[in-house]
């Protein structure tokens, strides 16, 4: 089964440059984790419960780290823990505005995790 939540918005302070973590910036990341199929899918632990994945992203999120990069393994060893049967995870974290003169466009790190 794979369980996939996209384009979750944050608002987020990561960055090398003292003005990164001062003002902010718009980040969109996106997790994809596909674990062993059940057989039924009848109670919370059954499934990949989609709360703590947004709860474990936030959580890394709200930390303000140099790179996007550092982001991205975090959250990807945090749903590594958490979901244990997951037999491939993906995390993608988009940096919608770089500061890079004169670039319109984002930058996207992904992290990749297959057992």
């Amino acid at each position: 089964m794979i369980v996939e939540l996209n384009h979750l918005k944050f608002y987020a302070y990561h960055g090398l440059y003292d003005f990164e973590r001062e003002k902010g910036g718009e980040y969109i990341v996106d997790v994809l984790i596909d674990s062993a199929d059940e057989t039924n899918y009848l109670q919370l632990n059954d499934v990949v419960n989609y709360e703590d994945i947004y709860r474990i992203v936030n959580q890394h999120m709200q930390t303000p780290k140099d790179f996007i990069e550092e982001v991205a393994r975090l959250i990807l060893n945090d749903l590594k823990v958490t979901f244990s049967n997951a037999k491939v995870i993906e995390v993608k974290i988009t940096k919608c505005a770089p500061p890079i003169p004169s670039m319109k466009g984002s930058a996207r790190v992904t992290a990749n995790y297959k057992k």
